[in-house]
């Protein structure tokens, strides 16, 4: 969709300027590449945004309460956060943490990840209504990571991780731990909505 959206768009339009808006039908769209931390020093003074959509990065950000404080400020009257995310499952023994979570965490540089009640209460903490409670589809996307742990099979790809040292072998490692996960009903996906009213 977006390859065929900039064809469309670019075969339509004059020499673009980074940065500044593409018209799309009666609307218009602007694409900027920041640190999703930092989006608030970016956009000072603005508040007229309809939606900030966030898909699997939220995990790997340090500071998530910062994040949902940007994007509320972001975010004009009845504006939308939407996220979509890996989180940890609630309840969890340490023993559950230690074989399904900490081997994910490891493998793919993650910080400790939240349980979706705790994206809640950032949400509320930083002015947000819960639009749309967090929605699992972990079922929808688990079969992700039996395609993904299939793909990364080959010797060579393996051989080449242990020249990348520990972290290398451990991100190739994060797949079969996050199909286990899935598996055991520890690692989970939601997707879940939040108003800025």
């Amino acid at each position: 969709m977006a390859t065929k959206l900039t064809r469309d768009v670019s075969s339509h339009t004059d020499e673009k300027v980074p940065g500044e808006p593409i018209q799309l039908g009666n609307g218009s769209a602007r694409f900027v590449e920041l640190d999703a931390e930092t989006m608030g020093e970016f956009f000072t003074d603005q508040s007229g945004f309809d939606c900030v959509w966030i898909s699997e990065a939220m995990s790997h950000l340090p500071d998530k309460a910062l994040f949902f404080s940007n994007a509320f400020k972001l975010l004009k009257e009845g504006g939308k956060l939407v996220i979509a995310d890996w989180f940890r499952g609630e309840g969890l023994t340490e023993k559950q943490v230690g074989d399904d979570i900490k081997p994910i965490e490891d493998g793919m540089l993650l910080p400790p990840l939240c349980t979706q009640p705790e994206y809640v209460a950032f949400a509320k903490e930083a002015g947000f209504g819960v639009f749309c409670a967090p929605f699992d589809i972990s079922k929808d996307v688990a079969k992700t990571w039996d395609i993904s742990w299939s793909l990364v099979q080959s010797p060579s790809l393996w051989a080449f991780a242990v020249t990348q040292g520990r972290d290398g072998i451990a991100f190739l490692q994060a797949f079969l731990a996050m199909r286990r996960g899935y598996a055991n009903g520890t690692f989970r996906y939601a997707v879940m909505v939040f108003e800025k009213s």
